[in-house]
């Protein structure tokens, strides 16, 4: 069974064919209007802004939320704090163990 889908997006009144997971096709969907809602409020921000200028801003806007959500969801550092604690636990079970 194909689990592949091609969709067509609109994006900036154009069209964007694209071969996708069909799991995948909602995140698509709504990345496309994502991006529209984003240019429509630099156009309405900036009026005077070059096209390009609106791509621009909507990248920064994208990259900078991609970054945020990257941040948030680093869990590294939490999962050293863990493995630490878990030696921890271990080596005072381990020393109760001796004492008995």
């Amino acid at each position: 069974m194909d689990d592949s889908l091609r969709i067509h997006l609109l994006i900036d009144n154009k069209r964007y064919p694209l071969h996708i997971k069909r799991d995948e096709e909602l995140f698509y969907r709504n990345a496309a209007k994502q991006i529209d809602n984003k240019l429509n409020k630099y156009r309405g921000a900036f009026p005077n802004f070059s096209n390009e200028q609106y791509w621009a801003m909507v990248a920064l806007d994208l990259a900078y939320e991609n970054q945020l959500l990257k941040d948030r969801n680093d869990t590294l550092p939490y999962q050293e704090r863990i493995k630490r604690l878990l030696e921890d636990v271990e080596a005072c079970i381990g020393q109760k163990g001796e004492m008995d």
